[in-house]
């Protein structure tokens, strides 16, 4: 059975509809963190997922993304363990500093989410 991609797609939605906002309030930026987070998360499984059914076994989110960037299938790794580093953070503690950082890089990482997501829809219908 293939895997459904339909929790990505809709993440990433909430995502880009967030990130719409041009002057988000406190609880705005707090928000847009928030889906940042739970689309992070959604995207690793998803692409954990797609792998597996490509024969490549990754279990934690760094493999997932070392073996992505290893099959070209995303660019720049070091950009996703950034993400990572920022969703791990951003689950522990928090603080003014943290969130800006935390917001912009939500900016950042959802055209490279959107990128990854057309790669991995392909790829599951291979």
């Amino acid at each position: 059975m293939k895997t459904s991609l339909q929790p990505s797609q809709d993440a990433l939605k909430n995502l880009e509809q967030a990130l719409l906002i041009s002057q988000p309030t406190d609880l705005e930026r707090d928000g847009t963190i928030q889906r940042f987070e739970y689309c992070y998360e959604i995207m690793w499984k998803a692409a954990q997922r797609i792998l597996k059914e490509n024969e490549v076994h990754a279990e934690t989110p760094k493999v997932v993304f070392r073996e992505l960037g290893r099959l070209g299938w995303i660019q720049n790794v070091e950009d996703w363990l950034e993400f990572q580093k920022a969703r791990n953070e951003t689950s522990h503690e928090y603080g003014l500093k943290l969130a800006l950082h935390s917001y912009e890089l939500a900016k950042k990482f959802l055209p490279l989410a959107q990128g990854l997501y057309k790669v991995l829809f392909e790829k599951s219908r291979d």
